[in-house]
């Protein structure tokens, strides 16, 4: 994990007093969602299982996201930590990676939302599955915002079983929930920001690249996820040209780790810059 070292002022507010030893820390990295990250908290909050701890990492956010969450600091599973300065979401997960000792790290983004029973399924499946499996996830419900803060549904993204590294290459969807085993994410060396936009962008894509050279990723065939689309996401249109250069990086670089083998032929889809193809060299 690169650049943990440079922070050297951070705002933390918590109550940890955990009698449990829970298996699962939530990572809510967030930058300037104040006006949905509530809806996120709420639905850990009402998971079916209640042994999980929560850590909130805000990129030196500028709103009132501080004030937004300061009430639910009451529970003590819940943790607030402001970092000094904004520097992307790759610095923020690392961050929370170096910090999270349980077992199971899950990334809820500051603008999406569990469903109540997703943490549960999720810990079942990946119990079940050896230590070679890195990643669980599952079918998405996307929503768009309306007025007033109220959301309208409008569809269900299903998934499919990732059969193997050069299958992810042309998996175009992303994937959630992504519910990941802590020890391959240290295994792998986290989120790195020596790449195009130093890791503000496409770290999903990243990881699971970083991931899928030696583990294996699990699908559960279930609606687990809910993703809000808006106007300030970061994959809006006006973008598209900065996670194109970042996702043609991930990808080249990806392959030649994997023994250069093939060479991606990209194509857009919808708005994105994808693989639709690999070539044997």
């Amino acid at each position: 994990m690169d650049d943990i070292q440079e922070v050297n002022q951070v705002q933390v507010m918590s109550k940890q007093s955990e009698s449990h030893s829970p298996l699962i820390t939530v990572v809510i990295p967030t930058y300037n969602r104040a006006r949905f990250i509530t809806r996120g908290i709420n639905s850990v909050l009402g998971q079916t299982i209640k042994n999980w701890k929560l850590l909130i990492v805000d990129d030196g956010s500028n709103d009132r996201t501080s004030e937004v969450v300061a009430p639910f600091l009451k529970d003590p599973r819940i943790t607030y930590v402001k970092l000094k300065k904004n520097r992307g979401v790759c610095f923020t997960l690392n961050y929370a990676l170096s910090l999270v000792e349980t077992k199971y790290f899950s990334q809820l983004d500051a603008d999406d939302w569990y469903e109540s029973h997703t943490l549960a399924t999720c810990l079942k499946k990946m119990e079940k599955s050896s230590n070679k499996t890195a990643l669980v996830y599952a079918n998405d419900k996307v929503w768009k915002t309306k007025r007033k803060h109220k959301v309208r549904y409008v569809n269900t993204k299903k998934k499919r079983q990732i059969k193997n590294k050069y299958d992810f290459i042309t998996f175009h969807a992303m994937v959630y929930p992504r519910f990941y085993r802590t020890k391959a994410l240290r295994a792998v060396g986290g989120w790195s920001r020596n790449v195009p936009q130093k890791g503000r962008f496409a770290e999903d894509r990243q990881i699971l690249l970083k991931l899928a050279g030696s583990y294996e990723f699990k699908w559960i065939n279930k609606s687990l996820y809910n993703r809000l689309k808006h106007k300030k996401n970061n994959s809006r249109i006006e973008n598209r040209n900065k996670y194109a250069r970042v996702t043609k990086y991930l990808y080249k670089s990806a392959l030649k780790r994997w023994g250069n083998r093939y060479k991606p032929k990209f194509k857009w889809v919808s708005g994105r810059l994808k693989v639709g193809r690999l070539i044997k060299k």
